[in-house]
Order: structure tokens, then sequence, then C-alpha cells
């Protein structure tokens, strides 16, 4: 069993931030103290599974946790954009090389499951917000990024900052993104013994400027904002989904909405498009159903679907209706809901990544 010491961030409302400073990047928030405390071996075991997808070293997998109240700063903490963060007992020792490169390698890894997460996505949903008062993902990247140069910049002289970064905002997201991390690295990489071991405080990009920093609260900073805010975009992406499917399911209802007051007479009897009965119709929808959740999986797999429902669009739907037009109507309404359900379990059931990565096909 191995024993991790644990240090808290508090304050007047409850809100609690739990480091677990041997892991960088590790921690929890919750609104209470006690809740962090007992959260943090589930998010030691969940480090310990992003260090191994990495070929990180890690703590063994199974291996019994406790953790230990070692510290507590009340009053202040990251709750919020710009907030001071505390500097804890552990932070004020000094960074040496192999530390100065692990740390980097952490941070070069959270970068990667950001940008693998939205580096594919289109504008609508880079600026897509759940609601008015949230970031959109492109705001969350650039705040992100920002963020990165800002924990640099506590320690290094502002003369000795890279250039690059006076006129930042006029490049692409994720032109940005890449040319931040790039040279911040290279500024850690290249703190001299002194910058590694020293505290300071800097008046530059802060509304703190009483704030304590050292090289390892720098890292263990850039490493958990980076993973929190991969956490948060996430977040968004599954209310993004959320509010797709709810969509999807709304007007699936007004469908039936228009047809539950009709008696089997009017539904397989009349003809409402073509020869088309309101039945028909209905086994038409549900086989695009099915067509949708066939193709969708068989694209997620990286093989190339079968296009020749769209390719032959009237030929599909007559094969459809032939097959459908002498079975119950009650068999046709069980399929309608049957192929809708089993579609969207299936979409909700994919990783965000999968879920909106775009995927190219020719069709010819």
């Amino acid at each position: 069993m191995t024993c991790y010491q644990v240090y808290l961030e508090t304050v007047d409302d409850g809100r609690c931030i739990a480091h677990v400073l041997d892991l960088p990047g590790c921690i929890v928030r919750e609104p209470t103290r006690d809740r962090a405390l007992r959260r943090a071996p589930e998010a030691i075991r969940e480090y310990g599974a992003w260090l191994r997808r990495h070929g990180e070293p890690a703590p063994p997998e199974g291996e019994p946790i406790e953790v230990a109240l070692a510290g507590e700063s009340a009053g202040f903490g990251p709750f919020d954009p710009g907030d001071a963060a505390a500097l804890f007992p552990p932070d004020r020792e000094p960074v040496t090389s192999e530390d100065m490169e692990r740390c980097l390698r952490l941070a070069a890894h959270a970068r990667a499951d950001l940008l693998d997460l939205v580096r594919d996505l289109p504008d609508e949903v880079l600026d897509w917000r759940p609601d008015p008062q949230s970031f959109s993902i492109r705001r969350l990247l650039r705040h992100v990024g920002n963020s990165g140069e800002g924990y640099v910049s506590r320690i290094v002289p502002p003369e000795n900052l890279p250039p690059e970064w006076e006129h930042d905002d006029e490049l692409s997201i994720f032109e940005f993104l890449e040319m931040e991390l790039r040279t911040a690295l290279a500024c850690l990489r290249r703190l001299t013994e002194e910058e590694r071991s020293g505290v300071f405080r800097s008046a530059h990009w802060t509304n703190h400027p009483e704030e304590p920093w050292t090289a390892r609260k720098v890292l263990r900073r850039f490493i958990e904002h980076e993973l929190e805010h991969t956490a948060q975009a996430r977040e968004i992406l599954a209310a993004r989904r959320a509010h797709l499917l709810a969509d999807l399911a709304a007007a699936r209802a007004e469908l039936l909405w228009q047809i539950v007051s009709l008696d089997e007479g009017a539904l397989t009897a009349s003809s409402v498009f073509d020869d088309w009965t309101a039945k028909d119709l209905l086994a038409h929808i549900a086989a695009w159903d099915r067509w949708e959740h066939r193709t969708m999986k068989c694209m997620l797999a990286g093989s190339v679907p079968v296009f020749s429902a769209v390719e032959d669009q009237d030929a599909f739907n007559a094969a459809v209706v032939a097959q459908w037009r002498d079975r119950a109507l009650a068999e046709v309404l069980a399929e309608l809901q049957a192929a809708r359900a089993d579609w969207v379990a299936w979409l909700r059931s994919l990783p965000e990544e999968a879920f909106f990565r775009p995927r190219f096909f020719h069709t010819w």
C-alpha cells in the first residue's frame, strides 16, 4: 500500500482543491474538503492510468492507496481564472534536471491529449457554448495557451520572454498553441540554477504581484491546468452531444405526435406520398436509422462504408417499402422504436473524440 501526501487549497464557501504533489498534475476539485480527500485515491488511480497510457512510470495498477493530509492553505486558490495559487513547502525544493525533463514530458503529454480531443473540430463546435456564461472550446484553448505563458513569466524576467508572445493574438488558435508550448518549454529548459531554486514575485501579467512562485510550482501548475481544461473541453463536447441528441429526440417526438391520434386504417390504407402509406413512411424512416447506424459503425472502424443507399436513394427506398409493406403495423412501429433506440444508445456510448472526429470518404 502506498500513502500519498495531499495538500489542500480551500476558500470560504467550502470549495477545495486537493493536490498530490508527488504526481505533478494530479488534483481533485470538490465543493468540500471532505469530498476532495475522499476522491483523492480515485484521482490517483486515474492519474496512474494516464501515465501508463503515455509510457511513463506509474504507481502499480491495483495497489491499495491511502492519502494523508500534509498541509492546507486557506482563503485563496486557483478556483477561477487569474486567482492566486498556494506555494506549498515541497514547491520550494529546487528542480533537478531529471525533474525538469519529467515534468516537461508530462506537459507535452497533456497538450497532446488536449489537441487529440479538439484539433479536428469544425468551427461550429469550437465556438459552441453550453450557455451564455460558459467558455467555448476556442476561448478555452486561448486561455490554456495564455496561462502557459503566464506561468513561465512568473520566474523568467520580462526581457527574456519569447518575442513571439508579443503578438500571439494574431495567430490562429492552433498555430498559437503550437508556438506557445514550444517556446514555453524551451524557456523552462533554459532556466538557470538560480531560477530553478529561487522564490520569485513578479508584477508582469498578473493581478497578484505578491504571489510567490518557484520553478517547481510553475511546472506543477502548468500540468495541472492543462489536464483540468482538457477535462473541461470534454465536458463541453459531452454537452454538445447531449444537445444534438435532444434535437434528434425532439424531431422524433414531433413525428410521433402527428401519428398518435391516427387509427390503424389511416396509417395503413390511405396514401400520403405517391403510393406510400403512413406505415410505409415509418418503415422508410426506421430503415434510414439502421443505415446511419451501420454506416457510422463502419466509419468508426476505419472501413469505407457502402454508400449505395445514398447513391441511388430511390432504389433503396423502394426496396425498404417493399420489404415492410406486408408486415403488420405493430411490427413497423416496433422497428421504428428499436432502430432509433439502438442508434442513439450507440451514439451515447462513444468517447467524445470518436463522436466529433470528422472522417472523409469518396463515394465514387
